[in-house]
């Protein structure tokens, strides 16, 4: 029987410390670094569960969701294949898991969103970046796009600013606006699809 999962951030009150998921602490993982892998089922035992928490509310779920996106990333390592930015590829496997057991374990689908929505591979611009690794994966893509474009989804989405002033800044009203955001936002994505970035930042 799997064991009941609670969050570390629930029965420590802290949070895990952010390591550098880089290319070494991959290699450390992959090649079985018992310091390495202990943090690696803290840190993201944690994050599961917060991500979890609110869509799945049957504790052996979240428990068979967790063991099973380890399972798909070490197979992953394991067979060579590149990971870019780890938090972003532990997110993506746990999107697809959750969505893949909630189909099957009808009884236990939580909400009208978790069964009925297909998911969503574009970018989600007004979503919290939970992490260093997704925010940097974002202003790379930023850094390949033109000024305007760069400035625009900066001021609107990163900043939060009032789309008043992001009028004035660009001399356009309100409509005209909208029609900059959005082709700003497809041109975003046509960089994320190029860098093979999708499933960190969906």
């Amino acid at each position: 029987m799997p064991q009941r999962f609670s969050s570390t951030l629930t029965s420590t009150g802290a949070l895990l410390d952010f390591a550098a998921f880089d290319a070494d602490y991959l290699s450390r993982l992959k090649h079985g670094d018992p310091e390495t892998e202990r943090h690696f089922f803290s840190y993201f035992s944690n994050a599961i569960w917060l991500k979890l928490r609110n869509r799945v509310r049957a504790w052996h779920l979240i428990d068979e969701i967790r063991q099973e996106t380890f399972a798909r990333v070490f197979t992953h390592l394991q067979a060579g294949k590149p990971i870019q930015y780890l938090a972003g590829f532990v997110q993506g496997v746990c999107n697809n898991v959750m969505l893949e057991v909630l189909r099957t374990e009808s009884p236990y689908r939580q909400t009208d969103d978790a069964r009925m929505d297909p998911p969503d591979h574009r970018v989600k611009f007004d979503r919290d970046i939970v992490n260093e690794e997704l925010k940097q994966a974002v202003k790379d893509v930023l850094f390949e796009m033109p000024e305007k474009d760069r400035m625009i989804l900066k001021m609107a989405f990163l900043d939060e600013g009032e789309r008043s002033e992001i009028c004035e800044k660009f001399n356009v009203d309100a409509d005209y606006l909208r029609v900059l955001i959005h082709r700003a936002k497809e041109r975003f994505r046509e960089i994320v699809r190029k860098k093979g970035l999708d499933a960190v930042l969906q």
